[in-house]
């Protein structure tokens, strides 16, 4: 069973699913409409995309096996976990039994804490040790993440208060409802960490399905995993490889391509990434790694000039890339990640 406190109403209304066992379930989970889009991969194995209907900004993964089902990734708040779950039932009506948790960032493992201590939540020790000190809320972008809803709450009664048209206007009134139910479900967040951990590779086995959790190296943090099902020939990458740059404020930049390599000797042909669509051409693989090694050089050559990290932010160059990565718009990094490359440099960044 699992409870839940409706944001609008002083009423407890219980609600049944398997695999879930009585928990409060957190405020602002009341939505209209759906969150997330269930694109279909192979037998039972489904990409769940968000609509933009609940400030998703990450994916999951849905394996539905004989009796029950596992998530990967879910999601950046309990509210969003929930929905995510709510509308699962849409396609199946198993239980979810075990989640994974490809690495620590808020928008992959902050609906943890819905989970009842039955549901297996399976990361990386690192994952584990992040969400355990509360690293993961201490992300200046989750910070920016969570500052960013006021305002888009109040740009939506603005565009509300102007539209004319009834049907723009009540989409614009769910988007509304949906973002002050997000609001309400960050004050009640406490990051929850796996309660299974792996330090190099676990295989679990489903009727006749095996799903492999493989760490392959440091990449996008120091715990990311993947899940392999050899027999679909499918992995869920999270955020080691996404369809565009994924961020670097965690990163180990000069390892990462080093561990694309050993994710390049997996059979697989379809990638379910952590953002943006399901892709099959793995010469993306490549792209980023040519990404990688040139925002790599590129910095650590400024860096050896005695240039700051902020005008490096501005002087690298890695617009020769941006027919492959087209958010490459003009030079210039992110200066997270260029302070993460300086901190590499300077070896203050744990390696052990």
């Amino acid at each position: 069973m699992v409870r839940l406190t409706m944001a609008f109403t002083a009423a407890l209304i219980t609600l049944t699913l398997a695999g879930i066992q009585a928990q409060r379930q957190p405020a602002g989970t009341f939505h209209q409409g759906k969150a997330y889009r269930f694109n279909k991969v192979a037998d039972g194995v489904y990409h769940a995309v968000g609509t933009g209907a609940l400030s998703v900004v990450g994916n999951s993964s849905v394996i539905v096996n004989d009796n029950d089902v596992i998530v990967v990734d879910d999601h950046v708040s309990p509210a969003a976990a929930w929905v995510l779950l709510d509308e699962l039932k849409d396609i199946t009506n198993k239980p979810v039994r075990t989640v994974i948790n490809t690495h620590f960032h808020y928008d992959h493992a902050h609906g943890n804490q819905i989970f009842d201590k039955d549901v297996a939540i399976i990361g990386h020790e690192f994952t584990r040790q992040m969400l355990m000190g509360g690293k993961s809320i201490e992300m200046p972008l989750y910070k920016s993440y969570v500052t960013g809803i006021p305002r888009q709450i109040e740009d939506l009664k603005k565009r509300i208060a102007a539209e004319s048209d009834a049907a723009r206007k009540a989409n614009l009134q769910t988007q509304l409802q949906v973002a002050e139910n997000n609001s309400a479900s960050q004050a009640e967040l406490k990051p929850t960490p796996p309660n299974v951990t792996l330090q190099t590779r676990m295989t679990l086995y489903r009727g006749d399905r095996e799903i492999q959790i493989r760490f392959l190296g440091r990449a996008h943090t120091a715990g990311d995993v993947v899940v392999y099902l050899p027999k679909e020939k499918i992995v869920c990458t999270g955020d080691m490889l996404t369809s565009a740059l994924s961020n670097m404020s965690d990163a180990f930049v000069d390892e990462w391509s080093k561990t694309l390599e050993e994710l390049k000797k997996l059979d697989f042909v379809t990638v379910l990434p952590g953002h943006g669509d399901a892709f099959t051409d793995r010469a993306k693989i490549d792209y980023f790694q040519a990404y990688l090694r040139d925002v790599w050089d590129q910095v650590s050559r400024l860096k050896q000039q005695g240039v700051s990290a902020e005008e490096a932010a501005k002087r690298a160059d890695l617009t020769k890339h941006r027919e492959h990565f087209p958010g490459i718009q003009a030079p210039g990094v992110p200066l997270i990640g260029v302070t993460r490359i300086y901190e590499l440099l300077d070896g203050t960044v744990r390696r052990d």
